[in-house]
């Protein structure tokens, strides 16, 4: 018997581990600044029984404001609804991971920073990361006024909330957005703040993604199942670094920071305003001769002006020694129907020594006969009676309650729109130029206190005013952009209070408009220069530690404008 010994080597083929470092997550980083994790564990949901975690793309989110929803006290107490949305930026560093082939187990471990918990400190509601690993499926989510104003609900015993002339709840639809969620996965929390460690493992397939995400941050996600079964696919992308942000804003005040982008674009846009605008910059230099010319052009371009404006430019004129424009200017005047006396001014000594004054009075006078004759003096005493309506009842010395005055203003406010609607708009050359003193000229005339008013309170037709003011602001007849009727304290970032200039903390620097609030407390020509948007807090001699606090937190000194505290009671 012979017997054959054979040595057989079997091959095994023997799958090694995979590791994985940072350029590889970065080539296969997915759907960048896009997605939001809304979770019940965040309070996002006002349904909790669904404790999905969803990713939304809420990128098309306009604002509560913005979708229609009105707010009121019940009390009629003035109440304004002002949100801001930022979204945060995390930062995710991968120190460690291991696949393992043989199970399709990956273990992966690093860290995240960034998010908004190191600034805001800890809250009620912490800056947790979580993080899941597992495959996704597409849906789509309903934003909710209860999603969207995230902090609380308003106080429905105080508060009264409305959308398309109904109360709502925070059950009430506002908007739907595309989202995906993870059904089974591996999961991980965060530390709240700092450089937070974490560490996740699970099972991978083709589909797999692991996504870390955050309450008002941008979601980081990453497609595992192509990094690791497919490596080659993206193994061209190049990975460019981006600069380091920690958060970007969305909304400000109600509105989205893209409006206020077009917005600028369009003040780049040549109108009526970008000559007066220059013009006053140089008036704030003393470059009257520039601002003069600003003037004539705007004069060539726009056939009819305020008032405001030819003031200026009548001052321009005479303080660059140019008299023959000052009185082509001057003549101006006589078409708001201002009477002759407005140059009794000192300013214009030299111009009434001038020889020329001989000339310029008669020939201004008739002008302002005729213009006279033909005022719409009904338009102007109706909208006198107004005022005094209004003002019986929100005056200092006898000013109602808030009831009281929120049915004045819906009262006056149908009365203001009916003559609107009857006579046109006030405009200067249908009542004439308001002037006090004889030649003081009054750029926001009396009757403005209506538009303030039924702005603040926001009367059910208030949408039928704004209507028709727009189609005058359109005109040139209402000169809105420049009226004090739009400044509230919420979006007033400048407040002058005990004679000092201070500048909200949450606002930015601004040169220009630290001159110009200057440039009022030192304008001994008496120029009108739009100042912006910034308020007069009152001294409160009761109590005056509560607003010398508030303004030592919240706001930065920027200098002493005056020691007369109350000069603007004057």
């Amino acid at each position: 018997m012979t017997i054959f010994v054979v040595n057989l080597t079997f091959g095994q083929n023997q799958q090694k581990h995979k590791t994985f470092n940072q350029n590889n997550f970065e080539k296969n980083k997915i759907f960048d600044e896009i997605y939001h994790l809304r979770w019940y564990k965040n309070n996002w949901l006002p349904n909790v029984k669904d404790t999905l975690p969803y990713f939304v793309d809420d990128r098309n989110y306009k604002g509560v404001i913005n979708y229609g929803l009105k707010f009121r006290r019940k009390d009629h107490k003035n109440f304004t609804f002002v949100e801001s949305v930022i979204m945060y930026f995390l930062k995710v560093e991968f120190t460690k991971c291991d696949y393992n082939p043989k199970d399709s187990i990956v273990n992966i471990e690093g860290f995240v920073s960034g998010g908004w918990g190191d600034e805001l400190g800890k809250k009620e509601i912490e800056n947790h990361i979580d993080i899941f690993l597992g495959q996704i499926t597409d849906t789509i989510r309903d934003c909710s006024y209860g999603n969207a104003f995230f902090d609380k609900i308003l106080n429905k015993e105080t508060i009264e909330t409305k959308w398309k002339n109904k109360e709502i709840d925070e059950f009430t639809i506002l908007d739907t957005f595309p989202a995906f969620y993870f059904k089974n996965y591996s999961y991980y929390r965060t530390a709240p703040k700092g450089r937070r460690p974490f560490a996740i493992s699970g099972k991978v397939t083709k589909n797999t993604l692991l996504a870390f995400g955050g309450r008002g941050c941008y979601s980081e996600i990453f497609d595992l199942g192509t990094m690791i079964y497919n490596p080659n696919k993206n193994k061209q992308v190049k990975y460019i670094k981006k600069e380091e942000k920690n958060y970007r804003d969305l909304i400000i005040n109600n509105k989205l920071v893209a409006d206020i982008e077009k917005e600028k674009a369009q003040k780049e846009e040549i109108n009526y305003y970008t000559y007066t605008q220059k013009a006053e910059n140089l008036i704030l230099s003393r470059q009257y001769g520039s601002a003069k010319e600003e003037y004539n052009l705007l004069s060539q371009k726009y056939p009819t002006l305020f008032s405001r404006d030819i003031h200026n430019a009548i001052r321009c004129a005479i303080l660059s020694r140019d008299l023959k424009s000052a009185f082509w200017w001057g003549e101006k005047m006589a078409l708001k129907g201002v009477e002759i006396s407005y140059f009794n001014s000192k300013i214009f000594v030299g111009l009434r020594k001038n020889q020329e004054w001989k000339n310029f009075t008669p020939k201004y006078d008739s002008i302002y006969r005729l213009i006279k004759n033909n005022l719409n003096l009904k338009l102007k005493n109706e909208l006198t009676d107004l005022v005094n309506e209004d003002q019986a009842d929100y005056g200092l010395e006898n000013r109602k309650d808030p009831k009281v005055l929120f049915e004045t203003t819906e009262r006056v406010t149908d009365k203001l729109i009916d003559l609107l609607k009857r006579e046109g708009y006030p405009s200067e050359e249908k009542i004439g130029a308001y002037v006090k003193n004889d030649t003081i000229l009054i750029s926001s005339p009396d009757y403005n206190v209506l538009i303030r008013h039924a702005i603040q309170q926001e009367p059910k037709n208030l949408a039928v005013l704004n209507e028709l003011l727009q189609k005058s602001i359109n005109a040139l007849e209402y000169d809105s952009k420049r009226s004090p009727n739009n400044i509230t304290p919420y979006n007033s970032c400048f407040h002058i209070y005990k004679g000092n200039l201070y500048n909200s903390k949450s606002c930015g620097n601004n040169d220009l408009m630290v001159r110009k609030i200057k440039f009022m407390f030192n304008n001994q020509n008496n120029f009108i220069v739009d100042n912006g948007n910034y308020i007069i807090s009152e001294y409160n001699k009761e109590n005056p530690k509560e607003w010398d606090d508030y303004y030592e937190q919240e706001f930065n000194f920027i200098m002493k404008l005056t020691d007369d505290w109350e000069f603007y009671e004057k």
